[in-house]
């Protein structure tokens, strides 16, 4: 069975797709959207399970089995998302299937050009009986309105905190529980950063240092004697940075009254920051992330951005 399948299941989305097929009606394209790139990934195998599968998805049958093994017969998926790959893939969609429909999955339709995903068009506007498109999509803009406009829409939204920890809990993983607990506390609902945060054991432990460091943001020489503590050798200083921006990022839509469901370590920063800091300290980062791209010394990085923080939190205090 399909790793995720029981919290995928639990959606508006495969709700959607379920009604679709219980009603006669399925529709010949759909386009999972969210910013989860591992729950799109997993929801589209699991709408083709469901599609194909007698029982709507059983995740036993040899037919679900070889949907998860990548190796069903009726299911095809570019090799490539250049222009030569996605012209062969729609070659196929005129070949005969082995059974009554066959699927064609397009995983990162974001990713494909935009001149190249005019190939698709004709199928999509002349569908074929038997013949279903799955398309994934983590950035909807990247998705010409034309093929969005032929499509079914269903969107995965963040999963509520409540739901990952059930599901872990009936579901182990390997991982110790608190780790696992710490994961959810802090993926904001995305099946993708929980897992990246499961298998970065070191990724709480920076957090802390980073909260430190935003928390004495007090003074230069308090800055120099942070700045110590922070180990940026062998690429690390990325690292903070992502951490310092998902922060950031967080401690902004609290201000601004947005619900957000866990990563409640941050709180202790709250009342440090207004929206106007907030929103300065994540341009600053950006523009660090930017100056270690283009090979700048981290350590010259690291002192500048906590100059401008510095500034930025006395000018907008």
């Amino acid at each position: 069975m399909l790793r995720y399948a029981a919290l995928l299941k639990d959606t508006k989305a495969y709700s959607s797709l379920e009604n679709d097929i219980r009603e006669g009606r399925l529709s010949h394209c759909y386009m999972v959207m969210g910013e989860d790139a591992l729950a799109v990934d997993n929801m589209i195998d699991l709408f083709a399970q469901t599609i194909l599968c007698k029982d709507m998805g059983c995740g036993k049958c040899i037919i679900c089995q070889k949907v998860e093994d990548k190796n069903h017969e009726d299911i095809f998926e570019p090799k490539n998302l250049k222009a030569d790959g996605i012209r062969e893939f729609v070659e196929k969609v005129y070949v005969k299937s082995v059974g009554e429909i066959k699927i064609m999955i397009i995983r990162q339709m974001d990713e494909v050009d935009p001149k190249v995903q005019n190939f698709l068009l004709k199928s999509l506007e002349e569908p074929i009986d038997g013949v279903v498109f799955l398309l994934g999509a983590t950035r909807q803009i990247a998705v010409l309105d034309t093929i969005k406009s032929r499509s079914k829409k269903l969107a995965i939204t963040p999963f509520a905190k409540s739901k990952l920890t059930a599901f872990f809990e009936d579901n182990y993983v390997g991982k110790p529980k608190s780790l696992v607990n710490e994961a959810v506390d802090c993926c904001l609902g995305s099946l993708t950063r929980c897992e990246a945060l499961m298998n970065d054991e070191d990724f709480f432990g920076d957090m802390s240092e980073i909260i430190f460091a935003l928390k004495e943001l007090t003074s230069t020489k308090v800055n120099l004697k942070v700045q110590r503590r922070l180990d940026i050798k062998d690429g690390r200083l990325v690292k903070y940075l992502d951490i310092m921006q998902l922060i950031c990022g967080v401690l902004l839509k609290r201000k601004l009254g947005v619900d957000i469901d866990g990563f409640d370590r941050v709180n202790v920063l709250l009342d440090s920051f207004n929206v106007a800091t907030l929103v300065n300290f994540s341009e600053l980062i950006s523009q660090a992330k930017q100056k270690v791209e283009s090979y700048c010394k981290d350590d010259n990085v690291l002192d500048n951005l906590f100059i401008k923080l510095m500034e930025v939190k006395y000018l907008c205090r």
